[in-house]
């Protein structure tokens, strides 16, 4: 069958918009779990992202060696997102862009720190405490 010269311009329009309309849906299904991530508790959202027993093999060294990274990471994720909290919406796509790794950050300092307890290492600073070197970063 053939279809008539208008028509089949007007299925391509259409599919079009049913995608833009697609995409605007997911953008706001991420900007809203973006939004109750901050609702949910901090220690049950960096579980999420962190494998359990991750620094079982790690020595105390190790163990500080990683610590010390990931401290810097978290100051560096906290002054990115404090910039970007000027405005709303920068407090969104901070929360989106950075969230994540923040969570995860602060989900591997809680098991480096578990596991420095488990193994009588010296204890793991906050990072609001911490001093870290130039050269960790």
């Amino acid at each position: 069958m053939k279809q008539r010269g208008g028509q089949a311009g007007r299925g391509a329009v259409d599919m079009a918009k049913r995608l833009r309309s697609y995409g605007l849906f997911y953008a706001a299904a991420v900007i809203g779990a973006a939004a109750l991530a901050g609702c949910a508790s901090e220690d049950a959202a960096s579980s999420f992202f962190v494998a359990p027993g991750n620094y079982v093999l790690y020595q105390c060294d190790d163990i500080d060696r990683a610590a010390k990274g990931a401290i810097a990471r978290q100051q560096e994720l906290e002054q990115l997102m404090a910039k970007a909290s000027a405005t709303t919406t920068g407090v969104l796509i901070g929360d989106a862009t950075y969230g994540t790794e923040l969570a995860t950050i602060r989900g591997q300092l809680r098991d480096l720190r578990q596991a420095a307890r488990d193994k009588n290492c010296p204890p793991i600073p906050d990072a609001a405490t911490a001093v870290v070197p130039a050269t960790a970063r």
